[in-house]
C-alpha cells in the first residue's frame, strides 16, 4: 500500500483511544468466542499501522513493547488470547495482525510494524479477546492498561 506520506511518526494509543476508559461500558466475554474490546478510528488524511520498528538482520531491535492488562473486578484476566486486527470502515473485512496469549500481553509483547500493512482514514484498529471462561471486563477499574505502539503516516 504505497503512500506519499509527508510525515511519519510513532505514537502509543492507550485505553481511552480504544474506548476502554473508566467511563466506558464494561464488556462481557463469552468462553471460547472472539469478542471485540475496543476500536480506534483512523482520522482523515492518515494511515496507521500497529507496531513500531523492526528487527534487522544485524540483530538491532527497534520494536516497541505493547502492554495490555485487563481486569475482571479486582483480579487480572490472563486466560485466553488477545488479537490486534484491522477493519474496514464498515466492519465487513477484518484482518488479524498480531495474536498472542493474553498472559504474554500483560508482561509486554514486542510489536514491530508490518511493512506496508496499514489502514487508511475511516478504517479501524481493533482489539479482540478470546477468553477460556465467561466473565466481565471491568472498565471502571483504573488498573486496566492498554499501551499499543503505532506508526502514523500523515498524507
Amino acid at each position: 500500500m504505497p503512500t506519499n506520506a509527508r510525515v511519519r511518526f510513532e505514537r502509543f494509543l492507550d485505553k481511552n483511544d480504544f474506548s476502554m476508559g473508566i467511563s466506558d461500558t464494561d464488556i462481557t466475554l463469552t468462553a471460547d468466542k472472539w469478542t471485540e474490546l475496543g476500536s480506534f478510528q483512523v482520522p482523515a488524511q492518515q494511515e496507521i499501522a500497529f507496531g513500531v520498528g523492526n528487527t534487522s538482520e544485524g540483530g538491532v531491535d527497534s520494536r516497541r513493547t505493547a502492554t495490555i492488562k485487563l481486569y475482571s473486578g479486582v483480579s487480572q484476566t490472563t486466560n485466553g488470547k488477545l488479537r490486534l486486527a484491522y477493519s474496514d470502515a464498515n466492519g465487513v473485512s477484518v484482518q488479524p495482525i498480531q495474536e498472542d496469549l493474553l498472559a504474554n500481553w500483560s508482561a509486554g509483547v514486542k510489536l514491530g510494524e508490518v511493512t506496508k500493512l496499514r489502514v487508511r482514514e475511516d478504517s479501524y484498529l481493533k482489539v479482540f479477546v478470546n477468553s477460556d471462561t465467561a466473565h466481565l471486563i471491568d472498565f471502571s477499574t483504573t488498573s486496566n492498561q492498554v499501551d499499543i505502539p503505532t506508526t502514523t503516516y500523515m498524507l
